[in-house]
């Protein structure tokens, strides 16, 4: 079992290594891993901060919860499942589940390929919120410059303003709608369904039912739904939310950009795998980021992380990741139940590059403690304006440069007494010029941007933020505060709908006072 945190010999020595590093990037350090080229050199680094990286390792028994992922073991200890997305993406995944992936993978390609044949639907209406969402979403906006097979619209937020959006962009006649829950009883998707299956009746359509299908791991409540067994794709207990697009849920991305692209994103994400499970310490990517990540924010004291890639298609990337971090990784209690003790799972935000540098990067430069950043480029773009992505790469390599070097007082006196004569104004004006640096970042470079490469860089992110749980000691597949939340709602809904029901209750003032309130609107 892993060692609590505070004061334990290992976790001594990684934080007194990670004080001392040097931060001056000086050493370069670059990993290469399923494609991708990865650059920590603006990292803390050190050889002790290497050697206590190891003893952290060992103490919390690192290479056995590695093991458990990969082997099906319960690496969702808290609820007593395995958390085995890696087998979803493998060419041979293992034997306790093979004949059930590849029968459900089967099942994916055959409706695509029978829709594609048929050409009955131009346009997917795809429903889901959280992990069933964020994954398609993303996905198809990152690759969808490669050509779309039929429109897709997404609708999740349970205001209804969403899925109006989304259904005013299709025809309903030539509409899929895919309903994505695991559980099948999540309010949004459901809620919008309802709407989606009225916009069908509206528009006369003869069988709505028929226009639909759904993913989920309960299939009784989607036959019960009345969608046909065969239109009902299925996932399980063991697959996370946050880690569902490698299973059915990425049925939509292989709908609007065919399977072959889906297959690739798989191979991609299993490259990663591979790479997690067999590269040593120092070559390993996903656990020098983790490493890296535990530095900044357990003993550094860095709150946030700033995920920046430079390529608008990949506009969705910042909430992917924010899911998959904070519902991972914002936790507190260790595997016996007592507090870890450190600061965890930080706060991760972001844009794409360059608009970031115009919205928050002067925060980043100059704010007394800024935050670690993940600077994310490709090598070749997949347009014709050669001068546009050597730009674009110019300006992502001078922010990460600056937030390293930083600009001393000496230094940005000298620039200012060149175009300010007067000496007391140039001493002035230089003390707002200097910008601390030795801001730690990751530089992730994919050769371009296609679905293996996409892939292999979701996989790094998710066993980063695995191996940051287990160096913790917390458990990175639970949500138990998504679940206290939701059970709240549900309460509050029933209030609102019949205002005398649960009338006082326990709820607080201000909770009282809104849903007596805007029960009488």
């Amino acid at each position: 079992m892993p060692t609590s945190l505070p004061f334990s010999p290992a976790w001594l020595a990684f934080g007194q290594a990670a004080q001392s590093a040097s931060r001056s990037g000086d050493r370069l350090r670059i990993i290469e891993a399923a494609g991708l080229r990865i650059d920590l050199t603006a990292q803390a680094q050190s050889d002790a901060l290497d050697n206590a990286a190891q003893g952290l390792l060992a103490q919390q028994d690192f290479d056995a919860a590695r093991a458990q992922l990969y082997d099906g073991g319960q690496a969702n200890w808290t609820e007593r499942r395995q958390a085995w997305h890696t087998a979803l993406r493998a060419d041979n995944p293992p034997p306790a589940v093979a004949q059930a992936i590849l029968a459900e993978r089967e099942r994916v390609r055959r409706f695509v390929r029978e829709v594609d044949q048929s050409g009955m639907y131009t346009g997917v209406l795809h429903l889901g919120i959280g992990g069933s969402d964020w994954g398609p979403r993303m996905v198809t906006r990152a690759l969808r410059h490669h050509g779309l097979h039929r429109d897709i619209q997404f609708a999740s937020n349970v205001d209804s303003h969403a899925v109006a959006d989304a259904i005013g962009q299709l025809d309903p006649r030539r509409t899929l709608v895919i309903i994505a829950s695991k559980s099948f009883t999540t309010t949004e998707p459901l809620a919008n369904a309802e709407v989606a299956m009225n916009w069908l009746r509206d528009a006369g359509v003869e069988d709505p039912i028929k226009h639909v299908v759904a993913i989920t791991a309960n299939v009784d409540a989607a036959l019960d739904f009345g969608i046909s067994p065969d239109r009902v794709f299925r996932f399980w207990d063991w697959v996370g939310g946050r880690y569902s697009l490698w299973s059915a849920i990425g049925l939509p991305i292989a709908l609007a950009l065919g399977s072959d692209t889906l297959d690739q994103l798989l191979s991609g994400a299993a490259a990663m795998d591979q790479h997690f499970l067999q590269a040593p310490l120092r070559k390993n990517a996903p656990l020098q980021m983790a490493l890296a990540g535990l530095a900044n924010r357990s003993v550094l004291g860095y709150a946030t992380l700033a995920i920046t890639p430079y390529d608008s298609r990949l506009l969705h990337l910042v909430p992917w990741a924010q899911q998959l971090e904070m519902e991972s990784l914002g936790k507190v209690a260790t595997r016996d139940g007592t507090p870890v003790g450190v600061p965890t799972g930080p706060v991760v935000w972001g844009m794409p590059g360059t608009d970031c540098q115009h919205t928050f990067f002067q925060w980043l430069h100059q704010d007394t403690t800024g935050a670690p950043v993940d600077f994310i480029v490709c090598e070749q773009p997949d347009h014709a304006y050669a001068r546009h992505h050597n730009m674009l790469i110019a300006n992502c390599l001078a922010q990460r440069s600056a937030l390293l070097r930083g600009k001393s007082y000496e230094e940005a006196l000298l620039e200012t007494r060149e175009h300010e004569p007067d000496a007391r104004r140039a001493e002035l004006l230089a003390r707002h010029r200097v910008h601390p640096g030795g801001r730690p970042s990751n530089l992730i470079v994919l050769p371009r941007l296609d679905a293996y490469s996409l892939g292999a860089l979701l996989a790094l992110y998710e066993h980063k933020v695995f191996a940051q749980g287990a160096l913790w000691g917390i458990n990175p597949f639970d949500q138990w505060g998504v679940e206290f939340g939701k059970l709240l709602a549900k309460r509050i809904i029933r209030e609102l709908d019949a205002p005398s029901a649960d009338a006082g209750g326990d709820q607080d003032p201000s909770t009282r006072y809104w849903i007596d309130s805007l029960s009488r609107r």
